[in-house]
């Protein structure tokens, strides 16, 4: 259930600060919305651990298992060389407490048409409703679910965690740290239309993209007989951290942090 008490929106780490949003950063946030990352404050600074690599398609296959119950994270996505897509950048906390029922809260850079300049917009998304920040207050922008449902980043059969289940040829290459964070990263593919709920049209005109995961080198939570196996995951075990997908000359990036962190999503008066 969501939190109605007030919360401020978090920042960007991709895109500048700008003024107040404008009724057409409304209309391009209605085009081309997506769901962003402050990094969690508890991530540790040690030292990668040593020894043999784990299995890849054994880690891939324990990171999707957790990734189906998480129930909120922030998320962020970066688009590098790739003009044809209708987004640069996002930064949101997200929430899908119920499968299927997902809200959203942050910001996005993106463009009413392939030739107009990205522009900048704050957005939220509860009650399956899309505002934007106009003049200081957020306005209803109509169904998100004609835009974006941003429950589909959460979402156990078409969002991040099918991503991740779906890496074919997944292969555990070394141990790095990524934002004080120990993780093992993956190369692998992915077919074109398992990336595409998450970053729109990224797809297009693609057949399979490499992509490299960086999953947290850590166990899985202990399983507990008492506990339903789709039951809310605490935020423990081996979490997506970053993952590149890579196509022509460009790549996006999704990053996701503050795994199983509370999520507080004010319903706009009104």
């Amino acid at each position: 259930m969501i939190d109605m008490t007030p919360h401020p929106t978090p920042r960007s780490r991709f895109s500048r600060r700008s003024g107040i949003t404008s009724i057409v950063a409304a209309a391009a946030l209605c085009a081309a919305l997506v769901t962003g990352c402050t990094k969690d404050d508890a991530a540790t600074t040690a030292a990668p651990p040593t020894g043999q690599l784990p299995d890849g398609a054994q880690l891939v296959k324990e990171s999707a298992k957790t990734t189906q119950t998480l129930r909120t994270v922030h998320l962020d996505i970066d688009v590098k060389n790739l003009p044809n897509l209708p987004v640069e950048t996002v930064s949101a906390d997200v929430t899908n407490e119920t499968q299927g029922s997902g809200a959203a809260m942050g910001e996005a850079k993106v463009k009413l048409t392939p030739e107009s300049q990205f522009t900048e917009a704050k957005f939220l998304v509860v009650d399956k409703v899309l505002y934007t920040q106009t003049g200081g207050r957020y306005v209803p922008a109509g169904p998100a679910e004609k835009v974006y449902d941003p429950g589909v980043i959460l979402d156990k059969d078409k969002g991040i965690a099918n991503v991740i289940a779906n890496v074919q040829n997944p292969k555990a290459e070394s141990r790095e740290v990524i934002d004080g964070i120990n993780t093992v990263k993956i190369t692998g593919t992915i077919d074109a239309a398992v990336i595409d709920p998450i970053v729109p049209r990224v797809g297009e005109n693609a057949g399979t993209m490499p992509i490299t995961l960086w999953i947290q080198d850590t166990a899985p939570p202990a399983s507990d007989s008492t506990k339903p196996s789709d039951a809310a995951s605490t935020g423990e075990g081996p979490n997506l951290v970053r993952a590149v997908v890579k196509k022509d000359q460009g790549e996006v990036t999704v990053e996701l942090s503050n795994w199983a962190k509370p999520v507080n999503i004010v319903k706009p008066a009104g």
